[in-house]
């Protein structure tokens, strides 16, 4: 045995439950969980390193389903806005001065951040995104979901109006489609990458190039991650281009089906997200990205109840702030509480299983992690619960710890981290990467980005340019 984890309250998600085990131990070998239950079941001295967590809960690491990494570089740098401006006035015109290492170091700093606060797997959803996975996510030790964006559309819209149609160029989406597949053929025998195609949104490629992508998919047995159902921006383009709405297109097109993985769908009607469940799409909300951007709790809730499959991302830092799961599972909760008028809505232990098996589920990765089972891949977590903000937990007649992780805990409390069997973190710190030489070289990169855009952002005129003005930013 490698190594074993002891003295701890496990979590498994095994079932339909929590699985929670009192004096709990975990066995590793290879990378793989041989041992998940009662401590005094587990020979410890067979252990090559025996971690002791008492005070600890251990749990499966957290699956962070939807992120755009690169944009941590622009963290703080599109927020308060109209939705409206949001992407075309307010991020673009920053988004274009990225250049390529820059979006490397934004990647690493978020990637960072994500698993410090207990994420094992992170769905990275990018341009080129193969060299994300190289540069970022493999030294980092970290399991990854290699979402290429196809889309067909300029980056630079700030000039269009809401109803102006994107331009679409389809020899731009055959290229980021020749990368998805190249993603499938590089990594097909490696463990911690899982490639998907991922087709931006319905408003930015064409019907024929979404069939080329869905009828790869059905070939191939491979899986689609798309923007559905976003908000205004993408309501208006469906609209004027369709005379509908994006789920009656793709149903009418007969792409709604357990292929796909759809992110956001707060732009959807309560009966078009029960079609979705019936057809297995599969769901991926962020609530503090769509919460922060749209002004709209994302509907990860009602999915949930309707019998679909959901996983939780932070999607993107600029607008919403950051990648910390755990924060963000406080969020979806108590937004979903706000929303519902009714304080049972998303509770902490459904809230902590879309988390982990959902996010698994969601991703099509589950047959390997997402619970703590024998067989599966050793993705395992450790938080401190006896801190002054997480404290007290009891065990009789219930389990506190499982909403003070959910509503009490920051994501510092994480203290370690294993993927595959290895420590990315131990006592709370990196055991391969420098997070302080990522911090500063990060400051440095973002502060001649945002010079550089200042005349094209001040020129786009979002609303934050007059907030500027005024001494507010």
């Amino acid at each position: 045995m490698d190594t074993a984890i002891v003295n701890t309250t496990l979590v498994t998600m095994r079932g339909d439950r929590l699985g929670v085990v009192d004096d709990g131990a975990v066995g590793v070998t290879d990378g793989e969980l041989t041992y998940v239950g009662p401590g005094d079941d587990l020979d410890e001295t067979a252990a090559d390193d025996v971690v002791d967590a008492a005070g600890c809960v251990t749990l499966p690491g957290f699956v962070n389903a939807h992120t755009h990494m690169r944009h941590t570089l622009l963290r703080g740098g599109a927020q308060d806005v109209p939705e409206i401006e949001w992407m075309n006035r307010a991020l673009g015109p920053l988004a274009s001065h990225v250049e390529g290492e820059d979006a490397v170091v934004g990647a690493r700093l978020g990637a960072m951040e994500a698993v410090r606060s207990g994420a094992t797997t992170v769905c990275e959803y990018g341009d080129e995104v193969g060299r994300l996975v190289e540069e970022v996510y493999r030294p980092l030790g970290v399991r990854t979901v290699a979402t290429e964006t196809i889309n067909e559309v300029p980056d630079d819209r700030s000039d269009l109006g809401p109803r102006d149609l994107y331009p679409f160029d389809r020899e731009q989406g055959e290229a980021a489609l020749a990368r998805a597949d190249a993603l499938f053929e590089e990594y097909a025998d490696v463990d911690l990458v899982t490639p998907m195609y991922g087709p931006q949104a319905l408003d930015m490629v064409s019907l024929d190039l979404l069939h080329d992508v869905f009828e790869r998919c059905r070939e191939h047995d491979r899986d689609v991650h798309m923007h559905v159902a976003q908000g205004e921006r993408e309501r208006l383009q469906i609209d004027e281009r369709y005379d509908a709405t994006t789920v009656e297109v793709l149903d009418e097109e007969g792409l709604l089906s357990e292929r796909l993985l759809a992110a956001h769908l707060h732009g959807a009607t309560e009966a078009e997200r029960a079609r979705l469940v019936e057809r297995g799409v599969r769901m991926v909300g962020n609530p503090s990205s769509i919460c922060g951007i749209d002004g709209i709790v994302p509907p990860i809730d009602e999915y949930r109840k309707h019998g679909g499959v959901v996983g939780i991302g932070t999607d993107q830092a600029p607008g919403p702030g950051g990648h910390n799961v755990l924060r963000e599972l406080r969020t979806a909760s108590m937004l979903s509480k706000a929303d519902a008028g009714d304080p049972t809505a998303l509770p902490a232990w459904a809230a902590l299983r879309v988390a982990t098996v959902g996010g698994a589920r969601a991703l099509g990765i589950d047959d390997r992690v997402g619970t703590l089972e024998v067989g599966k891949r050793a993705d395992v977590v450790t938080v401190e619960v006896d801190t002054l903000g997480t404290a007290p937990n009891v065990s009789r007649p219930f389990h506190t710890v499982v909403p003070n992780l959910v509503y009490a805990s920051t994501g510092a409390e994480v203290r370690d981290v294993f993927v595959d069997g290895e420590a990315v973190v131990r006592d709370g710190s990196f055991v391969d990467a420098d997070a302080d030489a990522v911090v500063a070289e990060a400051n440095e990169r973002a502060a001649r980005v945002f010079e550089a855009a200042e005349s094209d952002w001040r020129d786009a005129d979002s609303e934050l340019v007059d907030r500027a003005d005024e001494g507010w930013l």
